[in-house]
């Protein structure tokens, strides 16, 4: 990422977004527009750095669109209406913070209290399990995932679109409510300059554009000779979040088998499993299982038992001729009641994988 270190502009940037959250639209307004300001003093006085202009450039006109929606509500006299509350930090805790039906926690907290735990009993091996998470160290005693969620709630679905800066071969996927294409929520980078493949991008809340929410490493596969063959190569991919000291690992059943293998990980002492559609085009995003858990380190395709309905799954129809990344359509669809962290976690794994086979490689 860009070196942008001027703390009255990051400051202004992300407070702008905070006072949003908080429904004070006068004070995000005035926000926004001083953050457009700044950007665009950084930009033109970064002008020999072509990749920090360009991200002050896209952040600058996100922050003036946000200018312009809430300068036309104001105007209208509609001082607390927004047509979305974009995610931001703030919201992320509020989310995972909140309870489910039958007083659950958050699969977002268990997995922070459960990280936060096992990093402390590393230095006291005496340590007691707290009761909040205590039922995580049992599964046996916990019902599956699905069945925590409220199943009244919609499921949230976003499009993705590709923006690429051929300047410094960055990609940009952002990703917005399907119904709402100037909200965007989302953007992850991907950035192969000097690289014959991906080994790592990140992934962005919008808001909150100086710092990754999660950064993401991918294992290296052979080249096979043809991209697109070598973009279906199932691979190892580990993703860490800014909120939690470890990392959550999605292992293919078999590394660098044709097409994408299940791959495996867990999250807050459940296991859950990425299966690629079969008959749906040899180019697809996977759906996300449950998986029953039991003391078995890999899971077989021939012993697949899931739990539960979907819980998330992509659609991906790439477009025609010369422009056939550019015109891709690509939805991605989650399942409704996922607190932000988690969300944002399938979010991102659904995200890189397309961002790898869209341009992943070069051989």
């Amino acid at each position: 990422m860009a070196n942008i270190q001027d703390t009255d502009v990051i400051r202004h940037s992300i407070s702008a977004f905070y006072a949003e959250h908080s429904k004070d639209l006068k004070r995000a307004q005035s926000l926004h527009e001083a953050a457009v300001i700044g950007l665009k003093a950084i930009a033109e006085d970064t002008w020999h750095d072509q990749e920090t202009r360009t991200i002050c450039d896209k952040q600058a006109e996100f922050h003036a669109s946000r200018y312009h929606l809430i300068r036309s509500i104001l105007d209208d006299n509609h001082e607390n209406y927004l047509p979305l509350i974009l995610p931001t930090t703030l919201s992320a805790e509020e989310s995972i913070n909140s309870t489910f039906k039958n007083e659950y926690l958050t699969i977002g907290l268990e997995e922070s209290l459960m990280a936060e735990y096992l990093a402390k009993k590393e230095e006291d091996p005496d340590l007691v399990v707290p009761a909040q998470i205590k039922h995580l160290f049992t599964p046996i005693t916990f019902p599956p995932y699905a069945l925590t969620l409220d199943s009244n709630l919609p499921p949230r679905q976003y499009q993705i679109t590709v923006d690429m800066d051929s300047t410094n071969y960055s990609h940009w996927l952002n990703a917005h409510p399907v119904d709402q294409p100037d909200q965007t929520c989302y953007r992850l980078r991907a950035n192969r300059w000097g690289k014959a493949q991906f080994n790592n991008v990140a992934f962005y809340r919008a808001t909150e554009f100086i710092m990754p929410c999660i950064d993401i490493k991918i294992e290296t596969v052979a080249a096979t000779g043809d991209k697109k063959l070598s973009a279906m190569k199932s691979r190892t991919i580990e993703y860490t979040g800014s909120n939690g000291p470890r990392a959550t690992i999605e292992r293919p059943e078999f590394v660098g088998k044709r097409i994408w293998a299940s791959q495996k990980f867990t999250y807050a002492g459940r296991s859950f499993v990425w299966i690629t559609p079969e008959g749906k085009g040899i180019m697809q995003l996977p759906t996300l299982y449950e998986v029953e858990n039991d003391a078995r380190n890999r899971f077989k395709e021939a012993e697949r038992e899931v739990e539960g309905n979907e819980l998330c799954w992509g659609d991906f129809k790439l477009g025609q001729g010369a422009t056939a990344t550019a015109t891709a359509t690509t939805t991605v669809t989650i399942l409704g009641a996922i607190d932000q962290l988690f969300e944002e976690l399938l979010l991102a794994s659904q995200m890189t994988k397309l961002a790898i086979l869209l341009f992943g490689h070069d051989i």
